[in-house]
């Protein structure tokens, strides 16, 4: 029989240690935010967690989605599982991944085809303070050429499918700083986005570069994502 526990009720099992009694021992709970690329309209898809057992996991492309207490397993399989009419489970895994060591986690998806089904490519990132916390950026290249950037001071060259994680200056005033994003050409750098950009206090920001196919031009996705956590009451 297939066990599924909704996000809110696994997250308060788990915080209260009653799945966790029986887990084994080296399953910590890890808090995971979860967002996918290219741009698409919020899917669900799974989380293995135990034999038969699964729990929902919601993606989306404008912001992340709510957070998640998992087991830290040996492996993370994402995918869609099945019970047949005799009562036989069956999980088809879209994509998977090894947990980081960090008690937060954000799970990067990127999606290899038009819908769930065809996979993914799974980046985790430290998502604690001392990794991607609060006033840093993360900046992917997922365009076919080198791009070099220049954000609060910040420069760097970023081949296809790289990543960096960094904290901009403000050089643009108090709140701003100043951005600008090359792409390589016939061993040429053209700047296809230049700007001042906010800095993000109390925030972080991802931003995916990418050939879009209908301008046949680089362009960006970014997303906020507030920590701001409203005092609790009382």
């Amino acid at each position: 029989m297939l066990l599924r526990f909704p996000p809110s009720l696994l997250s308060g099992l788990l915080l209260a240690g009653g799945l966790a009694a029986t887990l084994p021992a080296a399953a910590q709970k890890v808090r995971i935010e979860c967002l996918s690329f290219p741009k698409h309209s919020s899917e669900s898809i799974e989380l293995l967690i135990g034999p038969e057992k699964v729990v929902d996991v919601t993606l989306q492309s404008h912001a992340l989605s709510d957070p998640l207490v998992v087991p830290s397993l040996p492996v993370w399989k994402f995918g869609k599982s099945q019970v047949s009419d005799e009562g036989v489970f069956t999980f088809k895994t879209y994509g998977e991944v090894k947990p980081l060591s960090a008690a937060r986690q954000l799970l990067v998806f990127i999606r290899k085809g038009k819908d769930a089904a065809a996979g993914f490519n799974i980046l985790p990132l430290d998502a604690n303070k001392a990794g991607f916390g609060a006033n840093k950026m993360f900046i992917m290249n997922l365009a076919r050429s080198r791009v070099a950037g220049d954000v609060g001071g910040k420069r760097f060259i970023l081949t296809p499918g790289r990543h960096i994680i960094f904290k901009p200056a403000a050089n643009r005033g108090e709140n701003l700083c100043f951005a600008a994003l090359r792409f390589e050409r016939d061993k040429e750098w053209r700047t296809f986005f230049s700007t001042n950009w906010p800095i993000l206090k109390n925030s972080r920001g991802l931003v995916f570069v990418f050939d879009d196919p209908r301008s046949k031009s680089l362009k960006i996705h970014s997303v906020v994502d507030s920590l701001f956590e409203a005092p609790k009451p009382g």
